[in-house]
């Protein structure tokens, strides 16, 4: 005989649906405390779904900038984020290993994690800070490639298709006669948690921005490159994280084909700020937000370019957009250092600034300008879009402070 559940109706009762609907709103350290609750809560913020539902929330509800700063006195390397109420917070501790005070940069963020790569022990570190745990990679020496001329690049990004964040590293030799480029191209894959070497033969005539600073999208790390040199025709170098293969993406012909332009989002779509000093005067510096919508047609891809956006940045801008970043349909950058970039320039620069750093927004429907000030510069040296998640990369955990 069939049983059939007989729900009190004294008793409260709210269907699982709605616990977790109201579960993967909550901030990364309350479901860490609610582990405890019981079982079922444990292991339901371990699941992939429930993972990936959270993350997409927090990027949409609970987004944050991440950005590195060099004008800390005491800490010339410190990290700090900033809250959708636009208050700048500490960060919190690196991970306390030996190559901690070794930091040399953020490569990039993505899911829900850092990577960090550290100069002189040149190692990187995978981190999420939100659950407090930090997984060092391990080294990857590159064989029977050239030993001279090398330059590397790197970047960092997750993959939705293949549920698996990678490192990515592009070896060059320049060779100076020649307009092939040999590379050899090195992946961390966090699944497998170790290296491996992709062939990929040679990019012709490709040769990335010598600043190497990559940008993740949609499944891909992308790079600015030249693709023919001479010519100073730039490119973008994007490398699918699932199928590990290059693809060309061209750069908008109208767009300033110099090295001040900057990759960003907007819309969900892949997006491109750069910006210009017209004439060397002040008042006339402007920028530009391109917006690259991708079709398929019967010969194959096609990538097109719009240019949706166009503003005068004066007085705000006060040095070239670096870095910029768009966050809640603002564009956000530092503007400082007006005389740091054109004390030998024949510009007239304002005398009526102040010490303090200042951070800009402009809003994209309205074109309003908000400024934030800082007790100090910043000069921050990169800015990354950061949500929390509950990614775990299962290597080393870090003990919250007593603070």
């Amino acid at each position: 005989m069939k049983k059939e559940m007989v729900i009190d109706s004294n008793e409260p009762y709210i269907p699982s649906e709605i616990i977790t609907n109201i579960l993967k709103r909550l901030p990364v350290k309350s479901l860490i405390r609610f582990q405890c609750v019981c079982k079922d809560w444990k292991n339901l913020f371990k699941t992939r779904s429930f993972i990936s539902e959270h993350y997409r929330h927090s990027t949409h509800q609970n987004p944050y900038l991440i950005f590195q700063c060099n004008g800390c006195k005491c800490n010339p390397r410190h990290l700090c984020l900033m809250n959708r109420y636009m208050h700048i917070l500490e960060y919190p501790t690196l991970p306390l290993t030996d190559s901690s005070m070794d930091l040399s940069r953020i490569v990039g963020s993505s899911n829900g994690l850092i990577c960090l790569e550290f100069v002189r022990s040149k190692s990187y570190m995978l981190w999420n800070p939100a659950i407090r745990e930090a997984f060092q990679v391990p080294e990857f020496k590159v064989l029977n490639f050239p030993h001279f001329g090398i330059v590397s690049y790197v970047g960092f990004g997750f993959s939705p298709i293949v549920n698996d964040c990678k490192i990515v590293r592009l070896f060059f030799s320049w060779l100076p006669d020649a307009r092939v480029y040999p590379v050899v191209l090195v992946v961390f894959s966090l699944s497998t948690r170790s290296w491996k070497e992709v062939k990929v033969g040679k990019l012709e005539g490709i040769k990335p921005f010598t600043d190497g600073n990559s940008f993740a999208f949609d499944g891909a790390i992308l790079w600015f490159g030249f693709r023919h040199v001479e010519k100073n025709e730039i490119c973008i170098l994007s490398f699918d994280i699932a199928t590990e293969a290059f693809t060309l993406i061209p750069f908008p012909r109208s767009a300033v084909s110099d090295e001040n332009n900057r990759l960003t989002t907007y819309d969900n779509k892949l997006a491109l700020l750069s910006n210009n000093l017209i004439e060397n005067t002040i008042d006339l510096w402007v920028f530009d937000l391109w917006v690259m919508e991708k079709c398929i047609e019967a010969s194959g891809e096609r990538w097109n370019w719009t240019k949706i956006y166009t503003s005068n940045a004066y007085p705000y801008c006060a040095c070239l957009l670096s870095p910029p970043s768009i966050w809640k349909n603002e564009i956000f950058w530092e503007s400082d250092a007006f005389r740091s970039y054109f004390g030998e320039a024949n510009v007239t620069v304002p005398n009526d600034e102040e010490d303090e750093g200042k951070l800009v927004l402009c809003h994209l429907h309205t074109n309003e300008f908000k400024m934030l000030a800082t007790t100090e510069p910043l000069l921050m040296s990169e800015v990354w879009n950061y949500a929390e998640s509950l990614v775990s990369v299962c290597n080393i955990h870090i003990e919250a402070s007593s603070s």
